[in-house]
């Protein structure tokens, strides 16, 4: 009876050596594709955020310039970079503005800002992972 038993107790160690062994393999497998994921998370809350605070100063300047009377896209754009300040996520920042008439005669004041996205924290990796730049557009009615 005592040589089964340390049989049986020589059997249990190995499979508990073989357990911690499978467990390491799946935890090699599991960390470079959670890393993956947080990492993407980030990246997607950045890009969200940048696109919050474009539209945020698109939608302020083209109110600003229809109340003012401002149809100058250097004026407005400098409206919009005020806006967005300093640390805003974009390496570059365009701004068209025109002003559209409709066929009942309404003249509206149409701006269009574009921001070319600063590469995050993981660079050329991370940049080919969403959008390069962002397109936000905002209208007013504008008064002749």
């Amino acid at each position: 009876f005592e040589k089964w038993h340390k049989v049986r107790a020589l059997l249990s160690r190995r499979k508990t050596n073989r357990q911690r062994g499978a467990v390491s393999v799946e935890f090699a497998l599991a960390v470079p594709i959670l890393i993956i994921i947080v990492i993407g998370g980030v990246h997607f809350g950045k890009v969200m955020m940048t696109r919050h605070t474009v539209a945020d100063a698109t939608n302020y300047a083209t109110r600003y310039a229809a109340i003012r009377q401002v149809s100058s896209a250097g004026q407005i754009r400098a409206m919009v970079e005020a806006r967005m300040g300093e640390n805003n996520g974009c390496s570059q920042v365009t701004v068209s503005a025109e002003i559209v008439t409709d066929a009942l005669d309404q003249s509206r004041l149409e701006v269009v800002t574009r921001c070319t996205l600063k590469p995050t924290f993981g660079g050329s990796l991370l940049g080919n992972v969403g959008p390069g730049s962002l397109s936000v557009s905002a209208a007013m009615p504008f008064e002749n």
